[in-house]
């Protein structure tokens, strides 16, 4: 998930905000990357990726 215009990334595991051109830690996932702020998130989202994007999902809608 983007931010408009900052460069700024969400980790889809934690949500926290990453920069994209600091980001050491993506992924590639069904034709898009995701930008993580650890090793460690990264890993868990390579785990089960669709955990945590139909987390994200459903959080949206509920907003």
């Amino acid at each position: 998930m983007q931010m408009k215009g900052s460069g700024t990334r969400k980790d889809p595991v934690c949500d926290m905000d990453v920069v994209e051109r600091d980001v050491e830690y993506k992924s590639d996932y069904r034709g898009r990357t995701y930008y993580f702020c650890s090793y460690d998130c990264m890993k868990r989202f390579q785990d089960d990726p669709e955990k945590y994007l139909s987390f994200r999902s459903q959080e949206a809608q509920q907003k």
